[in-house]
C-alpha cells in the first residue's frame, strides 16, 4: 500500500466518512471509499480497504455489506436512529431559550449523525424560523457556569432583566445584582429556569435563564438550607404553574369526572379521588399563584376550589377584578 503522511488518521476518518455519507440503506463501494479518502489527502488501495474494514469490526464497528452490484459498505451501529434524532431536533426547534442562529447550528451538527442521504429529514428550518424564539439568545457559557457553581457549591451573582415596550433591557433593582445559592436547572414550557434559594428573602426564587445578565461566581459556598432537603425537579414542576413563584398550599379541587386525566396528566397517579355529587375531589400541594388561578380558571364551571378557604377566597377576589376591568 503506498504511504503517505496521513496513514495515521486512517480509520478515524473512515469512521467519519461513514457516519456522514452512508445510512441503513445506503452504503459506499469502495472505489468511492477510496475517493473519500484522497479528499483528506489519504492514499490507500482496493486490498488495503478491505483490512481496514475487518479491523474496524475488530474494533467494535458493525460494518454491513448491502446485497447491491458493486457491493456497498455502511455503518449499522450509529449512535443515534433517525427517529432519536428527530426527537432530539424537534426539543431543539421548540426551546424558546435556544436562539434561531443555535438551532440552525446545533441542528447543523446532528445532521452528521444521520448521513448524508437522510440528513435533510432533519431540516425543519420553516418551523424554526415560525416558532417565538429567545430575542437575543444567550450564551451557553452561562448555563455551565450555574452548573459549575451548583457542583463546586458555590453562590451566583447576576443582574435580572425584564423588556421594555421599546423591546430594550432593563435591569431590575435597579441594577442590584441578585446574590443567590443554585440549586438546579429545569426546563418548562420552553423556556430554562434557574432554581435557587434567596438567603435575604429566605425562600426558593426561579429565574429564566436567557434573562440573566453576567453571572459571576462569588466564591461563597452555598446556603446550608439551600441543600437541607434532597430537591426533587419533578415534583416541584408538578407543584408549580409557569415557573411562577408562590407559597406551597395543600388545595383540594373538585372536578367534572371528565377532568380524572387532566389531574393524572399533570401532577402523576399519587393522589386519591373521592367521589362527590359533583365529580370527584382530590387534595394536592400546589404553589398558589396568579398562573395556578388562571389554571384552574381555564377549565370553566368544571373545576372549582374548595379549600383552604383563603386560596378559594382569593380566587373569588381575582374572579371580581378580572370582571372590573372589563366594565369600562
Amino acid at each position: 500500500m503506498a504511504r503517505s503522511e496521513r496513514q495515521k488518521e486512517k480509520l478515524y476518518r473512515l469512521i467519519e466518512i461513514f457516519m456522514r455519507e452512508t445510512d441503513d440503506t445506503s452504503g459506499l463501494t469502495v472505489k468511492e471509499i477510496i475517493s473519500a479518502l484522497s479528499e483528506y489527502g489519504i492514499k490507500a488501495e482496493r486490498k488495503s480497504i478491505y483490512d481496514d474494514l475487518l479491523t474496524l469490526g475488530e474494533l467494535g464497528f458493525d460494518i454491513v455489506t448491502l446485497p447491491k452490484r458493486p457491493p456497498e459498505y455502511t455503518l449499522a451501529n450509529r449512535l443515534f436512529s433517525l427517529a432519536e434524532l428527530k426527537l432530539l431536533t424537534d426539543a431543539v426547534e421548540s426551546s424558546r431559550f435556544v436562539s434561531r442562529e443555535k438551532s440552525r447550528e446545533i441542528i447543523d451538527k446532528l445532521r452528521l449523525f444521520a448521513g448524508k442521504r437522510r440528513s435533510g429529514e432533519l431540516s425543519r428550518q420553516v418551523y424554526v424560523e415560525d416558532r417565538v424564539k429567545s430575542i437575543d439568545g444567550y450564551s451557553f457559557d452561562n448555563i455551565d457556569l450555574i452548573h459549575k457553581a451548583i457542583n463546586g457549591n458555590e453562590k451566583i451573582s447576576f443582574g435580572y432583566f425584564d423588556y421594555t415596550v421599546s423591546k430594550k433591557r432593563e435591569l431590575r433593582h435597579g441594577g442590584k445584582r441578585y446574590v443567590v445559592s443554585p440549586i438546579s436547572l429545569i426546563m418548562s414550557d420552553g423556556n430554562y429556569y434557574l432554581v435557587a434559594y434567596d438567603s435575604e428573602a429566605e425562600i426558593n426564587k426561579n429565574f429564566r435563564v436567557d434573562k440573566i445578565s453576567e453571572p459571576r461566581l462569588t466564591g461563597e459556598a452555598r446556603d446550608r438550607r439551600s441543600l437541607e432537603e434532597r430537591f426533587n425537579p419533578a415534583k416541584y414542576s408538578q407543584r408549580i404553574f409557569g415557573m411562577y413563584g408562590g407559597r406551597e398550599e395543600l388545595v383540594t379541587l373538585e372536578c367534572r369526572e371528565h377532568l380524572a386525566g387532566v389531574i393524572i396528566d399533570r401532577f402523576g397517579d399519587g393522589y386519591s379521588f373521592i367521589p362527590t355529587d359533583f365529580g370527584f375531589s382530590v387534595a394536592i400541594r400546589v404553589m398558589v399563584s396568579p398562573n395556578f388561578f388562571a389554571w384552574v380558571l381555564g377549565f370553566g364551571k368544571d373545576m372549582r376550589i374548595l379549600r383552604p378557604d383563603a386560596v378559594r377566597e382569593e380566587m373569588v377576589k381575582r374572579l371580581a377584578e378580572i370582571s372590573e376591568i372589563y366594565k369600562h
